[in-house]
């Protein structure tokens, strides 16, 4: 079972669980960014799936959120880390990113990539 964390969209927050024949799906709001392993804890219940199941994780990084980017690579690495499991960035949910994760070593993490410049403390475009 792999596990795909998309937060390409501003609004929401995009899981999505690969296990042979099966996809599953759900979102969640991203204005709590800090929620996002709690997200993916209610997800995981909802579906009675373990986490302890999962054979990878991958990450959509080079869009999206600034923050929410940073939180969700540090959250794949941390699981990765913790279960022993290949973790892979990817630039969009379309890539094939189970293959990605197939072949994707343990043991070697991912850095966030940005879409753009940070806009910490600057008002927002229009």
């Amino acid at each position: 079972m792999f596990l795909l964390i998309d937060n390409s969209k501003d609004d929401r927050l995009s899981l999505v669980i690969k296990a042979g024949d099966i996809n599953l799906a759900g979102d969640a709001p991203t204005d709590d960014l800090v929620g996002l392993l709690e997200n993916i804890d209610k997800f995981f219940k909802k579906n009675r799936l373990k986490i302890n199941e999962l054979e990878g994780i991958a990450v959509v990084v080079g869009q999206g959120r600034f923050t929410l980017t940073r939180i969700a690579v540090t959250v794949a690495n941390t699981l990765a880390y913790a279960l022993h499991i290949p973790v892979a960035g990817v630039m969009s949910a379309s890539e094939d990113w189970v293959q990605k994760l197939s072949v994707q070593p343990v043991g070697q993490y991912i850095s966030a990539k940005y879409s753009a410049e940070p806009n910490i403390g600057k008002p927002k475009k229009k």
